[in-house]
């Protein structure tokens, strides 16, 4: 998978077949991202009086959140790429885009975790969507670049609502159980 990953990095056009491979190295990819994520070091930072989160939660909400947002990704560009018969449903779209994340992705997560501000990975996430984009047009003959960067595009405002939910029901089961105080009304 890290041939295919790197491969669809520098935008060469590859067929649906080529990503016929154990689903488990895509469930292991979309991990090795959320993990870094999770290693974020904002992801560990709290206002005074607030206690500071544990590693071990900052990475299960990278996770977490993670994988929140690759799902709903992935289900909206499934229903995106059948619209007017681009696509016709064949073909693994699940390791299609976790081969798209791979190296963009681990890369400005990795950045990211060793304390890199945001602004300057910012540039590789969005070449992460023209990476993902050209895999989807180049695997989807049907869809052009510009109709996979929409589906990508579109795909990202659910995700970023997914997201948020997952944070806001951990913020609620970590205040359940006292690792942070309840948000003050005034």
């Amino acid at each position: 998978m890290f041939y295919l990953g790197f491969s669809v990095f520098i935008r060469d056009e590859l067929a649906f077949s080529r990503f016929d491979f154990p689903r488990w190295q895509s469930l292991l990819a979309i991990s090795l991202i959320g993990l870094l994520i999770g290693l974020d070091p904002s992801f560990r930072t709290a206002p005074p009086g607030v206690p500071v989160p544990p590693l071990w939660l900052a990475v299960v909400m990278g996770l977490l959140a993670t994988w929140a947002a690759f799902l709903v990704i992935l289900g909206v560009l499934r229903w995106w790429m059948k619209r007017g018969g681009r696509w016709d449903g064949q073909g693994d779209l699940f390791n299609l885009v976790a081969a798209s994340w791979l190296v963009a992705d681990t890369l400005g997560a990795g950045l990211t975790a060793l304390g890199i501000p945001p602004l300057f990975t910012l540039p590789l996430w969005l070449y992460s969507v023209w990476v993902g984009a050209n895999a989807l047009s180049g695997a989807i003959p049907k869809a052009s670049l510009g109709y996979s960067i929409a589906g990508i595009v579109i795909g990202l405002i659910p995700a970023m609502l997914a997201t948020m939910v997952v944070f806001a029901l951990l913020a609620i089961v970590l205040a359940m159980f006292g690792f942070a105080p309840p948000a003050s009304m005034g």
